[in-house]
């Protein structure tokens, strides 16, 4: 549940522009604005034309919609997915669509529409992030309903998408695994960062959403050891008030946090940073993720750091990683990194080189037609 042009760029908005882009036709439907959000989902940018891309804004009743209710986000989901349904119906009935897709455990009912392929897209561990959602309402009876009708969902779909291979061996039906990826424009052909010192100072940087599973602790904590270093942060979410919060309280004075910036800006970002990171919580949404950031971080041939996580294990076949899960490692490997830039370059290289033979969008969005025509 996003507004298209938001700053929260998604895996749907890149699968379903490059799907444009090689002459498909799509429909995309969207909630109204939400004033005053601190969801990167509806906090806007400025849009632009794009390619056989029409995109529809359900009605939605102001008093239910401008509300704020507990359990917002959760909510707000349900309501739309509710008011959304029959539009789905009327524009699947006078555009002949042919392939509905769908993303969620609130798109429930949509699941039971005629005359349409349906494709359910596996994109993240929906239960453990509505367990997070819930709160002190996370109990068992909810998770069992929710799990049943992510269930039911799967079954009743003609094609089920997973983001990753460990995600997928909690989906059910007849299911393929399609990864994340990036803009095989963005591809760096010859290396862009500062492979040899300068008379800069070492910048490690992080792209992102501010939220519950990205190990900001990790981050801030290394920063604090490391004075000598600069930290960029760059994006917003709904914990980016207690990162600035902790920065200006323990005086961590070489982090900057950018704020949100259009997905357009980000590769500008990137080419500034010498190291990139990819730290999640240990958490089983994180371990079930696959990152489009670290597809970002590597089209711009830069090393990467990462938080150990089980999905790396299909993606790193090629070494060209580095890890840690505390402080302290995070600050060797750093260290390790700026004093070994011609190693670390060559890594970056070999990440790139794997990205652009398997993780582009382009490649991606052909795997989908092939999958669910």
């Amino acid at each position: 549940m996003a507004r298209w042009f938001a700053q929260n760029w998604t895996r749907y908005h890149s699968l379903l522009e490059e799907l444009g882009r090689q002459g498909h036709e799509v429909h995309v439907l969207q909630p109204p604005p939400l004033p005053g959000s601190n969801e990167t989902n509806f906090r806007e940018i400025e849009a632009r034309q794009m390619k056989n891309i029409v995109i529809h804004e359900v009605e939605l009743n102001d008093l239910i919609w401008k509300r704020s209710f507990p359990f917002d986000k959760l909510v707000k989901k349900a309501y739309f997915s509710l008011a959304s349904r029959n539009q789905a119906k009327r524009l699947i009935e006078q555009n002949g669509i042919d392939c509905l897709l769908v993303y969620n455990i609130p798109q429930f009912f949509y699941v039971s529409l005629n005359n349409v392929s349906i494709v359910f897209d596996f994109a993240d561990d929906y239960i453990d992030m509505l367990g997070h959602e819930l709160g002190r309402l996370n109990i068992a009876p909810i998770r069992k309903l929710a799990a049943w009708m992510l269930r039911k969902m799967m079954l009743g779909c003609d094609l089920v998408l997973s983001v990753s291979h460990t995600l997928a061996r909690d989906a059910c039906g007849n299911v393929h695994v399609l990864a994340n990826g990036v803009d095989a424009s963005h591809l760096s052909g010859s290396r862009t960062g500062h492979e040899e010192p300068t008379e800069t100072r070492f910048t490690v940087g992080f792209i992102g959403s501010f939220e519950y599973f990205i190990d900001f602790d990790l981050i801030l904590d290394t920063a604090l050891r490391m004075p000598d270093v600069d930290f960029m942060l760059v994006g917003f979410g709904r914990d980016f008030s207690q990162v600035e919060q902790r920065v200006e309280a323990d005086k961590i004075n070489n982090v900057t946090l950018t704020g949100g910036v259009p997905h357009s800006e980000i590769f500008d970002y990137i080419d500034r940073m010498d190291v990139c990171l990819n730290v999640f919580r240990p958490i089983p949404v994180s371990h079930r993720a696959c990152p489009i950031k670290l597809f970002e971080y590597l089209s711009r041939r830069k090393p990467v750091v990462s938080t150990r996580l089980q999905e790396l294990e299909h993606i790193d076949d090629n070494e060209f990683l580095y890890y840690a899960d505390t402080a302290e490692e995070l600050e060797t490997s750093l260290r390790y990194i700026r004093d070994n830039r011609e190693e670390a370059a060559e890594k970056a290289d070999r990440g790139n080189s794997a990205v652009a033979s398997r993780y582009t969008w382009q490649k991606l969005a052909l795997r989908f037609i092939e999958l669910a025509g």
